[in-house]
């Protein structure tokens, strides 16, 4: 009970008009933590017109060590409500401690669909997982980007050759 209170309190301060007041809040998120609030921040990054503010989030978000906190960044990854954030959820993946390497078809998926900055950011973080992924998973996604390898956008061909090359590496180990 006493927690929600306390929640309540910390998303009345990242609610605020006043940047200066929302900043100190997520630099106390920082330091105490508060694992509940992910999804909140999430939102947060997506609908801020602060770019300091969105800056913020997005570093507090990298530092994040509670691995349950993947599932919700994955979550708002697979949601059209903050499709305008995808590329920022993407580097917000590799550059975390986090580990990923169970959304392997998620982040197919988001090379496959997404544009061509999107598409990099999914390669990057399949990149930064290589060494986790799990073989059958790796065959699933050969067989996804396969299938769409002639639809593909041509922007996104090498990547497409080097990620099919990354799990084909992955199945022989």
């Amino acid at each position: 009970m006493e927690e929600s209170k306390q929640n309540k309190l910390i998303i009345k301060q990242l609610s605020s008009k006043n940047t200066e007041e929302v900043l100190f809040t997520i630099n106390k998120l920082r330091n105490t933590g508060n694992k509940t609030l992910i999804p909140y921040l999430i939102n947060l990054l997506a609908t801020h017109s602060s770019s300091k503010v969105k800056e913020s989030i997005a570093g507090l978000l990298y530092d994040v060590k509670y691995q349950t906190a993947a599932e919700e960044i994955i979550k708002a990854i697979k949601s059209e409500q903050y499709s305008g954030i995808r590329e920022e959820l993407l580097t917000i993946c590799w550059q975390s401690s986090l580990d990923f390497s169970s959304y392997i078809e998620t982040l197919t998926d988001c090379f496959i669909r997404g544009d061509f900055k999107v598409a990099f950011e999914a390669f990057t973080v399949i990149d930064s997982i290589e060494k986790k992924l799990n073989a059958e998973f790796a065959e699933n996604s050969i067989n996804a980007l396969k299938s769409k390898a002639n639809t593909i956008d041509e922007s996104k061909k090498e990547l497409l050759i080097e990620l099919v090359h990354i799990f084909e590496h992955k199945e022989k180990l």
